[in-house]
């Protein structure tokens, strides 16, 4: 039956990373499935390892990464810090999935898999949007795919901006946005037309139109950029950018932006907008020069409202430097930098989807506190331990070759 089943798991992982179903929607802070997930893969690398099995330099190195989290993880618990707890409990289960991901995604095939299960979890993700702006909010709370801590009191011009499956709107909207680099990967290599990367591009227009989002519209045309270059593929890339020329545009030009053209000409709300992330991530800087080792979740976001007026630093990598220590910040950065250029051995190259993933979710990091969110955190593990993976191209799977 785990024979049948193991060829199908790196979709389900891609799956439920973008669909991180609420266990117990009706609690304020609800188990997800990223977090069974964790327990689970857990468990099968102790049997790895148990078994010989399992190839230490990726352990060490998680354990290396785990070190912050697991020292505020104590330290949170001593102190009664539970906003800290919870957070860094979410990095130790995530290192073995991610753990588990370095050693279930890595062939073209099972890359594949991942890919396509990133992007029907994005068109489920598009679907709860749309639901829940029908008014369906109790039906996905019944399925898991919504909580009853979903924010719906954040607005732009006095429209309500729909929260998504993962409970608020840049969330939703961001963990959406990694079906860009996903399909791009299935199209350059050959697994999907062009027609598909247009409906996923549709999607996801409607999600960020739905949750009055920018940062992922941003991010992903430098994303696109990239693909067409790592890539090597001008014929598709012609194609693609004719498609999307042809349709997109004109789309964009009759009916605006995601949003609307007042949420992008608003100058004055872009340069409030502006200010605020500039004094946030200058304030973060600062306290990461004076408290190095990190401050915990409640404590850094008190020193950084003290020195910044905002509690939330509008960037990952300063917030996981401020709340976990600036080793893990400057490493996350590092790592991401890292695949992005290696990434760009081309399309045959097994880093070539970690490389995509990594550019998307370096920027998105640039503007947002993602790491708030288990599915970045995931992702965040993967990214760090993959860099160790070899540029060699393991054993080819043939059905990814041109037909």
């Amino acid at each position: 039956m785990i024979r049948l089943l193991q060829p199908h798991i790196p979709w389900l992982i891609g799956f439920l990373l973008t669909v991180n179903l609420y266990l117990v929607p009706s609690m304020a802070a609800s188990p997800r499935a990223t977090d069974l997930g964790g327990l689970i893969c857990g468990i099968w690398i102790l049997m790895r390892l148990a078994q010989g099995r399992q190839p230490m330099g990726p352990v060490v190195l998680m354990g290396l990464v785990c070190i912050l989290p697991l020292g505020w993880f104590v330290a949170s618990i001593l102190g009664g810090d539970r906003n800290t707890t919870f957070q860094t409990l979410r990095w130790l289960l995530a290192a073995p999935t991610a753990l588990a991901m370095l050693a279930l995604i890595h062939r073209p095939d099972q890359q594949r898999r991942f890919a396509w299960g990133l992007v029907v979890g994005a068109g489920v993700g598009v679907m709860g949007i749309i639901m829940q702006w029908l008014g369906l909010e109790s039906l996905l709370q019944k399925v898991g795919l919504s909580s009853s801590q979903s924010a719906y009191y954040h607005y732009v011009y006095l429209t309500v901006r729909i929260p998504g499956l993962h409970g608020q709107h840049n969330a939703s909207s961001t963990v959406i946005s990694l079906a860009v680099p996903a399909v791009l990967y299935l199209y350059f290599r050959w697994r999907c037309s062009v027609f598909v990367v247009l409906a996923t591009l549709v999607g996801f227009l409607v999600a960020l139109h739905l949750t009055s989002t920018r940062s992922p519209l941003v991010v992903a045309i430098p994303a696109l950029i990239y693909a067409f270059i790592a890539a090597r593929e001008v014929g598709r890339g012609v194609v693609i950018g004719t498609v999307l020329l042809a349709i997109l545009v004109p789309l964009v030009v009759i009916y605006g932006p995601p949003g609307g053209w007042s949420r992008w000409s608003d100058t004055g709300a872009i340069e409030a907008n502006l200010g605020e992330r500039l004094s946030s991530n200058q304030g973060a800087l600062e306290l990461t020069f004076k408290h190095p080792q990190g401050s915990g979740v409640t404590q850094g976001k008190a020193r950084l409202f003290d020195a910044s007026g905002s509690g939330a630093t509008h960037n990952a990598f300063l917030q996981a430097a401020i709340h976990l220590g600036a080793p893990l910040g400057l490493a996350i950065f590092a790592a991401l930098i890292a695949l992005a250029l290696r990434g760009l051995a081309g399309r045959d190259d097994p880093l070539f989807l970690p490389g995509l993933l990594a550019v998307q979710t370096l920027g998105v990091f640039m503007f947002e506190e993602h790491l708030n969110n288990p599915t970045f955190i995931v992702l965040t593990c993967w990214f760090l331990i993959s860099v160790i993976r070899s540029g060699k191209s393991p054993a080819d799977d043939s059905s990814d070759s041109p037909t």
